[in-house]
């Protein structure tokens, strides 16, 4: 009998060693299988489900635009909800997480949207842990159960296509009319910017600096003349483009600044 306990307790002792399960009474959460601790400052994700009332994941909307967090260097804390935009702040341990929300837009987010928003702020509240499996991230609460799912937000400008959505008119207003949805660009793996200005395809380049300096060069464009204030449109996009000096990109959003930190043009990623 003495012998059969010995084996026991060796068997348990193997498992401990091995999986650290063999019995447990800290209530530590059960690690993801196949998850790795990531290293999350300077990260940019793009929300892909949200844990409802009941705890089923749900999968994320886009609309009006894609929800996103953002961990920016120094523990400050950046994102969206999808319709709101969010800071805050964070403290990460290896796989410990803690979030702090901070101030917050205030659009009014009705039906799948607003629900989504009031989900994912209570959910962040709640974060304890984070772990990477499949190459998404994984914030956990406390007891283990899976609260928020993102997946990898964008990591450069290189090969992506945009349409704008607001251009800085010169007078400390970046503003959006019929003429700004057709004005575009294309930051080319060869650091070629090109694109439509609304009235004339335009061609420049493109280089950026760490962490987020941007460079564009100066414009040449075609000549045509178009109605007043589609070249008034055109005359400001690549006016602002001048100026730029850092760029931020957030899910399908990207912000061109300058280097007093005013907005000089915003995105969103163009779709096939």
């Amino acid at each position: 009998m003495r012998t059969t306990r010995i084996a026991v307790a060796a068997v348990c002792l193997v498992t401990l060693t091995a999986l650290s399960a063999c019995a447990s009474g800290d209530g530590a959460a059960p690690a993801t299988s196949g998850a790795s601790v990531p290293e999350l400052a300077g990260t940019s994700w793009n929300l892909a489900s949200y844990a409802d009332a009941d705890g089923t994941q749900t999968p994320a909307v886009s609309e009006p635009s894609v929800g996103t967090v953002t961990f920016l260097t120094g523990g400050q804390l950046a994102g969206s909800t999808g319709c709101n935009r969010f800071t805050g702040t964070y403290e990460q341990s290896g796989a410990d997480l803690s979030i702090t929300t901070g101030a917050m837009t205030e659009m009014a987010c009705l039906g799948p949207v607003g629900e989504q928003e009031t989900a994912v702020i209570a959910a962040l509240a709640k974060v304890a842990t984070a772990a990477v499996a499949s190459d998404n991230l994984l914030l956990k609460d406390a007891q283990g159960a899976e609260l928020l799912t993102y997946a990898p937000g964008l990591a450069g400008l290189e090969g992506t296509s945009w349409t704008a959505t607001g251009i800085n008119n010169g007078k400390q207003a970046v503003v959006s009319d019929a003429t700004t949805s057709a004005i575009t660009a294309q930051f080319g793996t060869d650091e070629v910017l090109s694109g439509f200005g609304g009235c004339n395809n335009y061609t420049s380049t493109w280089t950026t600096t760490e962490p987020d300096g941007l460079v564009i060069g100066p414009i040449g464009s075609q000549l045509k003349a178009c109605e007043q204030d589609v070249m008034d449109t055109e005359n400001q996009y690549f006016a602002a483009l001048a100026t730029v000096t850092t760029y931020q990109l957030e899910g399908n959003q990207l912000t061109l600044r300058d280097a007093e930190g005013a907005t000089q043009v915003t995105y969103t990623q163009a779709t096939d």
